[in-house]
């Protein structure tokens, strides 16, 4: 039996999709366009040295939410001190950005070497799909000691 409460995870699921939601539009509505052109900002000389042009209009800048449930998450999740708490967020979002930075590389080039085609965005799906799953599982690292409450096999110690 799990050592949390059914209770309190409806109420963490709750508090999560009543932060994420309101949070998720102000993103969308005034912080994407912004991290865009920061993003944008960082890869021109990655860009120029590489002779890539940005391609504009591709399916990244849609995908970037992802840092506002990320941070929610880390925000609700009981159990983790502090410090934890900080650092993750720091780091988590740090490596967040990152694969941002990569997938607008690996989409401008797919999009420069093979067009907008369906060959391109059969190159681009997995990258989207890896950017979905990478705040997910950098919070898994982060709150792994609500996860050993949570899955109480998860404590457990392999039998040799």
């Amino acid at each position: 039996m799990s050592a949390v409460p059914v209770r309190r995870l409806l109420l963490l699921l709750l508090l999560f999709f009543a932060l994420s939601m309101p949070l998720a539009w102000l993103w969308i509505e005034w912080g994407q366009a912004r991290y865009v052109h920061l993003l944008r900002a960082v890869l021109g000389p990655v860009y120029r040295a590489i002779g890539l042009e940005p391609q504009g209009g591709g399916p990244v800048a849609p995908r970037l939410v992802s840092l506002v449930p990320f941070l929610v998450l880390m925000a609700i999740t009981p159990s983790i001190p502090w410090r934890r708490r900080w650092v993750g967020a720091l780091v988590g979002t740090a490596l967040i950005a990152c694969f941002h930075l990569f997938l607008f590389v690996v989409v401008d080039a797919s999009y420069a070497v093979l067009g907008r085609s369906r060959r391109a965005l059969a190159r681009i799906v997995p990258f989207m799909l890896v950017n979905d799953g990478i705040p997910f599982l950098i919070w898994l690292f982060f709150a792994r000691d609500f996860l050993r409450q949570l899955v109480p096999g998860l404590r457990e110690t392999p039998r040799p």
